[in-house]
């Protein structure tokens, strides 16, 4: 029986013992909480009390954020969660962005403003975000067609590039406005791809958002959307990440 355990780089030691009394009637359950004791290098459980609310508020407390069971609230803008993944929608609507001239882009510009944006679609994993758009303003069903999210940063699958940014924190993973702050807080630098109207059907990427920051529209013009051949129903495919994927030309 091993009394340390090791987890990426950090040591523990083996410090109490949880009993837990299952009843022979029913599935409920009673726990004790006891001390271990080395005695001659061996770990001895010595007496115990009963787990009271304190003690597995302090359990819970201790425990790693990505171990801690809790209690979350059931937003209405979750689509879905599981496998690793957390699904949801934004309904059309004015953002704060910001542009910074890139090298990268054969239109450079800065400036920030506030912009209209279309109906979204986010997924997030433990270290990517995809972000797609949508056409209307009601909430998606498995069905709804998915369009490429018109935003600089953004691969023609959907993934968007970190760069330099920061990532929410593991405690936040769940945390559904820390993602959308990661993505609309960075500076957007420039389009991933030069495929003609394969970003924003029918006007050049740049002198689209150029146009939106000096005279915004009053809502997303929806027909510069570009149609990807995806529905929401395909991002719960349990393959999705490992699907094969057409790349946009001049994709970097």
């Amino acid at each position: 029986m091993k009394f340390e355990a090791d987890s990426l780089g950090d040591q523990y030691n083996l410090t109490h013992a949880l009993l837990v009394y299952q009843s022979r009637a029913s599935r409920d359950a009673y726990a004790t909480k006891h001390p271990i004791e080395l005695m001659d290098g061996k770990p001895m459980i010595r007496p115990g009390s009963p787990l009271t609310e304190g003690d597995y508020k302090a359990l819970i407390e201790g425990l790693k954020p990505k171990d801690r069971p809790s209690i979350e609230w059931n937003d209405p803008a979750i689509l879905a969660r599981g496998m690793g993944r957390l699904i949801w929608w934004t309904p059309p609507r004015k953002r704060a962005m910001f542009f910074k001239a890139s090298s990268h882009s054969l239109v450079e510009f800065s400036g920030k403003g506030t912009c209209p944006t279309p109906g979204l679609v986010f997924m997030a994993a433990a270290r990517t975000l995809h972000v797609f758009a949508f056409k209307g303003d009601a909430a998606p069903t498995r069905q709804t067609q998915l369009f490429q999210a018109p935003f600089f940063n953004v691969w023609s699958n959907g993934q968007v590039c970190v760069g330099n940014a920061m990532l929410p924190e593991e405690d936040q993973r769940n945390d559904l406005e820390a993602w959308e702050r990661f993505f609309f807080g960075s500076n957007f630098t420039h389009p991933n791809f030069r495929q003609k109207d394969r970003l924003t059907l029918g006007v050049e990427p740049c002198a689209f958002w150029q146009k939106q920051l000096n005279r915004p529209a009053k809502t997303f013009p929806e027909n510069v959307l570009v149609d990807i051949k995806l529905n929401v129903n395909d991002l719960l495919a349990l393959d999705f990440y490992e699907r094969p994927h057409v790349r946009a030309e001049g994709e970097f």
